[in-house]
């Protein structure tokens, strides 16, 4: 995994073989990905920020 405040994506985009994992390997999986749409959001809520302080200069 990366760094919290990395933009780099932790998952590879490829396809997981779940017929091949274990129970405990999902759930694993399934922590991880939530991790993903955490550091995702926080991504976004940073970039929002950035952009409407960018227009909020613009308007004055």
């Amino acid at each position: 995994m990366t760094s919290e405040e990395d933009e780099t994506p932790i998952f590879s985009g490829q396809p997981q073989n779940f017929s091949v994992m274990s129970v405990d390997e999902l759930e694993s999986y399934i922590i991880d990905l939530n991790a993903e749409i955490e550091k995702v959001h926080r991504i976004i809520e940073t970039k929002r920020k950035a952009q409407n302080a960018a227009q909020s200069i613009f308007k004055s």
